[in-house]
């Protein structure tokens, strides 16, 4: 079985992947998730030890996400290499096509959370043609999906925690809200015909079953950006409201 989750940034999807896994494994206990397989930026990054950032350029010391083929058990396993890369982008996402098709899908089905974008069209008509399942979650409030993004954006905070302080007068580069904006208008232009379609507001954030991570904004995010960048989130969700 092959399940696609199809997303944008700040959508809630870490969450749904994760609730997703945990029905699934009531039907196989061997069902996993694989975040962003063939995700643009997830081809070509590194990381360094103790540090959340990406980076692009390689450096002694930095290491990659990298999946490998456990013959034993014919599935796909991630693991990390620090060396530099030997694959340009494009072998990369056709080493990861070819696992993909050796991957044994009946005895370890798999749960593929991606962002539809930035995607290269055969990665994602590969991956939407392959799936038993392809299920397309939103956020209705575009403001809020912006202002979540640029607050993380701005104080480097991706992953759900508990107690996060209130920040004020966070600022964000327009650029960075643009392509954000681009990302959510691509994903409402996809051909949905026959997909489930699910929405964030209606996640129950208090469901937690074993493994599933918190509800990390609970205040307000829009206020605490700068001004400018307010005006910046309420101009693009103008220009969403009159392209969509």
């Amino acid at each position: 079985m092959i399940v696609n989750l199809w997303s944008t940034p700040r959508t809630g999807s870490n969450w749904y992947s994760a609730y997703l896994l945990n029905q699934y494994k009531k039907e196989n206990k061997n069902t996993f998730v694989i975040h962003q397989y063939l995700n643009h930026f997830h081809l070509i990054n590194y990381s360094k030890a103790g540090y959340s950032d990406w980076l692009y350029e390689y450096a002694p010391g930095l290491c990659y996400p990298a999946y490998i083929f456990n013959h034993l058990k014919q599935s796909i396993e991630l693991t990390s290499i620090c060396k530099k890369r030997e694959k340009d982008e494009s072998s990369e996402e056709e080493f990861r096509i070819q696992l993909f098709e050796r991957h044994d899908h009946n005895k370890h089905p798999v749960i593929f959370h991606s962002h539809v974008a930035p995607m290269s069209d055969k990665a994602y008509d590969y991956l939407f043609k392959k799936a038993n399942k392809n299920i397309f979650l939103y956020r209705e409030n575009f403001v809020d999906q912006m202002s979540s993004y640029a607050l993380a954006y701005g104080t480097n905070i991706w992953k759900p925690r508990v107690n996060l302080p209130v920040f004020e007068n966070i600022d964000i580069n327009e650029g960075v809200l643009k392509n954000l904006y681009e990302r959510i208008l691509f994903w409402h232009k996809i051909d949905k015909q026959g997909c489930e379609i699910v929405k964030y507001e209606d996640f129950d954030f208090n469901h937690q079953d074993e493994g599933m991570p918190v509800k990390q904004n609970k205040t307000n995010t829009f206020s605490q950006l700068s001004k400018k960048t307010q005006n910046t989130i309420l101009y693009f969700e103008k220009e969403f409201k009159r392209n969509l």
